[in-house]
């Protein structure tokens, strides 16, 4: 793989000049920073014939790219010599010196990449070779005709059929009859379809050649060769780099580098479809004293709004105690009338009546008592002795046809006692004495436990979500603690806020098993002994299931090990060779 040289500065002292892009094109803009870091890494990765991946700028992008160079060190590799190499992978290659043959290892064993070897069969005779199964691609050379066959995967049977799984002989297809002048070169190879269906290949090197007559393998060759010597008359043309001093080169043609020897800067000129421009690849000046007032001033700044907002702290504070003392004085105003109120005896009204109507009832008895006084009476409604007696004997008849006092008595026996059966009044009595025998709808003590029993799984078992203030510290609890410590929780003034507030040595946790404390909050931040990172799955019956899962506490070990081995390295080498054999060993157990 290439690498960068050193090369003679404007001093004529020996450095670096790192080149990254050399095999991944995005990582060539990527030379200033961490962003060179891991432009060199994908760099390597993509000439290890790997996947290159996106990362980060920063240090957590940097030790993934070295995982997955590591990764990409550790695929399968290659070994020359007379005997095999000691510990293979699956997939390994040996090249045997003594036989000339590449064997490849699977599982336990090596095996011969091509039986064939790639060596074609060579007959005397017209008669085809005496093998059941070739390889795809094997030759067989007819010495005595002079003719060479390659085998193309195809059998035939006795019926003529001909295809890759018929039960039958190799069909051997011919690719040369040299004493029948019929012999494949480039320029009758046919070339490949997608080769001869480019639109975009430019024509300003080969106007006569087009995609059209792209057929054969010889136009394609042809077009190449002259392609790539225009491309180095071009490159023997042009100035690559221009080094001055005063102003930039007049005229510059798209990337045109000038390296301005006053101030060390390295620039490019660069055309996009509006605009054209000189863009600096490097700069030699630190900007940490530009940057130190700004972050003078921010620190300023920092300490100025913390001032302020532990004054606004201080005088909400002031203002939450006055409203307090204010808040109680009318509790103790309201819960004195509501005594009051209570002591006040009830008169029953339902047993007296008004002077009105007691005087306006005796008015009225008076004028009846003295108009029926003075009446004339009416016998009209009356009936005689005759008629009086014919009735009863109507009545008489009817009654004998009726039940006797014995009928009715026997039925009377016979309805159940409904004394002990519960009347609308004592329904009325026991919602009376919900709020004195159970909680009042105003709130009181519990003295016993809830068990909720949902009919609707989906309504929620105590519900809040009438006003966002209904949840505003909707649990209250304390601590096992020396000293009084409340906590709660619910709602804030905040947007969007829900929070458990406390200001003591509250421990928030999550215990496994009584004894194993797998987590936990206090006015300190969290913690926790393990964490870990990956994708959430479905639960199963044994509970959360993640994959692709990363032991955090682990890794951060690994990685923290790896990088003293690499501040080591760095420190104890003395060219580049030490250098990088320190880093292979100090990454070797990332």
């Amino acid at each position: 793989m290439t690498t960068s040289q050193p090369t003679q500065n404007s001093q004529g002292e020996v450095a670096w000049n790192p080149s990254v892009g050399l095999y991944y094109k995005p990582a060539s803009k990527k030379r200033e920073g961490y962003g060179g870091v891991i432009g060199a890494l994908q760099d390597q990765i993509k000439g290890s014939g790997n996947t290159v991946k996106s990362y980060p700028e920063n240090f957590s992008g940097i030790i993934s790219a070295i995982q997955d160079l590591t990764l990409a060190d550790k695929q399968p590799g290659s070994a020359t010599g007379d005997s095999p190499p000691g510990q293979p992978v699956d997939g390994q290659l040996w090249f045997d010196t003594t036989q000339n043959r590449m064997f490849v290892w699977i599982t336990d064993d090596w095996y011969p990449i091509n039986d064939a070897d790639g060596v074609p069969i060579v007959t005397t005779t017209s008669d085809p070779p005496e093998v059941d199964s070739p390889i795809t691609g094997q030759l067989w050379y007819d010495k005595e005709e002079n003719n060479l066959f390659i085998f193309a995967g195809d059998y035939e049977n006795a019926e003529g059929d001909i295809g890759p799984d018929i039960d039958g002989v190799p069909v051997w297809v011919l690719l040369a009859d040299i004493d029948g002048e019929f012999l494949q070169t480039t320029a009758t190879l046919p070339l490949d379809q997608d080769v001869r269906a480019v639109a975009d290949i430019p024509k300003t090197i080969l106007p006569e050649i087009n995609s059209q007559l792209f057929t054969v393998q010889k136009d394609y060759n042809i077009y190449l060769y002259d392609a790539l010597a225009a491309l180095e008359t071009a490159i023997g043309d042009s100035s690559p780099l221009i080094e001055t001093s005063t102003a930039p080169p007049a005229d510059p043609s798209n990337g045109q580098l000038w390296y301005d020897t006053e101030s060390l800067e390295l620039s490019i000129y660069y055309q996009d479809d509006n605009s054209a421009q000189w863009v600096p690849t490097s700069v030699t000046h630190s900007i940490d004293g530009k940057l130190q007032p700004l972050i003078v001033s921010i620190a300023t700044e920092k300490l100025a709004r913390e001032s302020a907002i532990n004054e606004l702290t201080k005088m909400l504070d002031q203002i939450d105690l006055s409203d307090n003392v204010l808040f109680t004085h009318l509790e103790n105003l309201i819960i004195e009338l509501e005594r009051k109120v209570d002591n006040k005896p009830v008169v029953d009204t339902s047993l007296y009546v008004s002077v009105e109507a007691f005087s306006s009832s005796t008015d009225e008895i008076t004028s009846r008592i003295t108009s029926l006084e003075t009446a004339t009476p009416d016998y009209s409604s009356l009936m005689s002795k005759e008629e009086a007696d014919a009735e009863h004997a109507a009545i008489e008849t009817l009654v004998a046809t009726k039940a006797t006092p014995a009928d009715v008595a026997a039925v009377a026996a016979q309805i159940p006692d409904v004394s002990s059966f519960i009347v609308q009044q004592n329904v009325t009595d026991a919602i009376a004495n919900i709020t004195t025998e159970y909680l009042p709808r105003t709130g009181g003590v519990l003295t016993g436990s809830f068990q909720l029993q949902k009919n609707d799984y989906a309504l929620p078992s105590l519900d809040f979500s009438g006003a966002s203030w209904y949840s505003r510290k909707a649990f209250k609890l304390t601590a096992n603690s020396a000293t009084p410590a409340n906590t709660t929780f619910g709602t804030t003034d905040n947007p969007w806020e829900y929070a458990w507030e406390f200001d003591a040595n509250e421990d928030f946790c999550w215990i496994y098993n009584d004894t194993n404390k797998v987590f936990s909050i206090t006015k300190e931040g969290p913690a926790c002994s393990t964490i870990y990172l990956g994708d959430l799955g479905d639960n199963t019956n044994n509970g959360r299931v993640i994959h692709n899962k990363i032991d955090v506490k682990e890794r951060l070990n690994t990685y923290q090990s790896a990088l003293e081995n690499i501040r080591q390295a760095v420190s104890s080498s003395t060219d580049y060779a030490s250098l990088k054999s320190g880093l292979l060993t100090a990454l070797a157990t990332v």
